[in-house]
């Protein structure tokens, strides 16, 4: 069967993409900027009753219901209040440091200095694109001239590839290593470019390995990888509170999550061959 592995994956991408926006169900949550961070659905709860109390009282010349729910609320709060410090109690007291340091910003009320890039001008997209745009313009001759060759060999086989077994293959991708890289998936990581987040992969790793484990063969076999794989955001981040140059940024690359899996299961591939890594190096090497 001939498939062009850009517009198989495109594809594929994409109908995960909308099945995502279509099932995935999505919560408004409305903040107010003096809302103390205690206050729950039991203290709103708690509110309405007490002003609906005081409304009938005001209709009927009797404030006992009143009285009752106003003392409801204020036991409503104390009880938010005490829960609210147990809970900074249990973050201050677990091992996990994203706890720990959660805690410490909400009793410190720590807030994160503003950055200026905001209020920068629309000449600095320009300026920064072309400065982090030389990396790439500065590639040798030797990967141009391999990716011309690639894209005439994908050319001259009808820009497709024939899926058939091929004896000489030393390395190929079974279909339980990529569900076992979806199932580890960091949730808490921000979807790439191509727009599938970490959850949804972890989620449905049942479903999404199958198609998956062909594309990343298609890939190694053709040696070709996806263009909505190799895309990247790049955030220029600033290093000071008030950036003077282009270097005071910081270029921060968002690249596919998808890719990241392939990235994990080559690597795994290349560690288990014989050790001709240096014994010093730290990269790639467990409990480092």
């Amino acid at each position: 069967m001939f498939r062009c592995i850009n517009t198989f994956t495109e594809a594929v991408v994409g109908f995960i993409r909308k099945l995502a926006d279509d099932t995935v169900q999505k919560t408004i949550i409305r903040t107010f900027p003096i809302q103390k961070p205690w206050v729950d659905k039991t203290i709103r709860n708690a509110l309405r009753s007490r002003a609906a109390a005081y409304n009938a009282g005001l209709a009927s010349g009797g404030m006992d219901s009143y009285k009752a729910a106003s003392y409801n609320f204020r036991k409503a709060v104390k009880e938010a209040k005490q829960r609210y410090g147990r809970k900074l109690e249990s973050q201050l007291q677990q091992s996990d440091s994203r706890s720990l340091w959660q805690g410490l910003r909400t009793i410190t009320d720590y807030k994160a200095p503003t950055s200026g890039m905001s209020n920068a001008d629309a000449s600095l997209a320009d300026e920064l694109n072309t400065v982090y745009a030389c990396f790439e313009a500065a590639a040798n001759d030797a990967n141009a001239k391999a990716k011309a060759n690639a894209i005439a060999n994908a050319e001259a086989n009808g820009n497709g590839y024939r899926q058939e077994e091929n004896a000489n293959t030393t390395f190929i991708i079974s279909e339980h290593d990529v569900r076992r890289a979806f199932r580890r998936m960091n949730t808490r990581k921000a979807a790439g470019p191509e727009g599938i987040s970490s959850r949804v992969l972890r989620a449905c790793a049942d479903q999404l390995a199958p198609v998956f484990t062909e594309i990343f063969n298609i890939s190694l076999t053709q040696l070709v990888i996806p263009t909505c794989f190799k895309e990247s955001i790049i955030v220029p981040v600033p290093k000071k509170t008030h950036p003077a140059s282009l270097n005071d940024y910081c270029p921060v690359a968002l690249t596919s999550t998808v890719m990241k899996c392939l990235e994990r299961l080559v690597r795994d591939f290349i560690s288990s061959l014989p050790d001709t890594l240096d014994p010093l190096q730290f990269a790639y090497r467990p409990n480092r």
